[in-house]
């Protein structure tokens, strides 16, 4: 019988377990090399946007990270979740971490992609949104908002900084693997820079080593940010969830096996 294919994952390290188990069900040996890290920032212009939380027309989540530093703080100041207004969300996995803390979602896009969202919420002239997102990330999303006349409060919750791999990160990712994972942009860009600066630490060429692997992206966006890093041979699941990805994993690694 041969050795189930081993699958890196380079989500952070508390967010790897739950993709790593989905990995080992569907019939794979998940390789958790984190690339990221995840920081709070200051909670000051976020607590001035809590204070009048009820005066925005619509908050807007694109994604789970978001969530999770926005309710951490909620609850941190006691806050009541009635004080949302109306709640848009990008992703079945943002829109899952809202919906596990009752929080109604008003509008999601068919396409998980964020201008869908915009294009989506009707007329914005001189409504006051409020859009929590990272520190660094993509600017399409608040300049179609502001586009189209929204009052925007933007609040950066948290910075996506590089990871530190452990001793044993590096000593399975050198027993080689069959397919690399990307989660976001970061991933991509963090990987490649911990990979630069490591290279002592591979057992061979990186070139070599993902040229013998498919690559797959959790979305479009991500894949360009593989492209720009060189990987242009990239494979995206219909869904653009973990478990699209593992869908995808086990239509191109695994059913030819059985």
């Amino acid at each position: 019988m041969s050795e189930p294919p081993r699958v890196v994952v380079t989500r952070t390290a508390n967010q790897a377990a739950a993709f790593s188990q989905k990995l080992r069900a569907a019939g794979f040996t998940p390789v958790e090399f984190p690339a990221i890290q995840l920081e709070p920032l200051p909670w000051g212009p976020l607590d001035e946007a809590l204070i009048v939380l009820p005066s925005f027309d619509w908050v807007i989540f694109t994604s789970g990270n978001a969530v999770d530093f926005f309710l951490r703080r909620m609850d941190g100041l006691n806050l009541a979740l009635e004080n949302l207004s109306q709640v848009a969300a990008v992703g079945s996995a943002t829109a899952r971490r809202l919906a596990e803390r009752g929080i109604t979602i008003d509008y999601m896009p068919d396409e998980f992609v964020g201008t869908e969202l915009v294009l989506g919420l009707g007329d914005l002239m001189g409504k006051k949104v409020l859009l929590p997102r990272a520190k660094i990330g993509r600017p399409e999303i608040a300049d179609l908002l502001q586009e189209r006349g929204a009052d925007l409060t933007e609040v950066a919750l948290y910075d996506t900084v590089t990871a530190v791999p452990t001793p044993n990160a590096w000593t399975e990712l050198n027993k080689g693997f069959a397919a690399i994972t990307f989660t976001s942009p970061s991933s991509v860009r963090n990987f490649f820079k911990i990979m630069a600066n490591h290279r002592d630490k591979l057992a061979a060429p990186l070139e070599a080593m993902l040229q013998r692997a498919l690559v797959v992206c959790i979305g479009p966006v991500t894949a360009e940010a593989a492209a720009e890093a060189g990987l242009t041979e990239t494979l995206i699941p219909d869904e653009y969830t973990i478990d699209g990805m593992v869908q995808q994993l086990t239509a191109a690694l695994l059913v030819e096996q059985r």
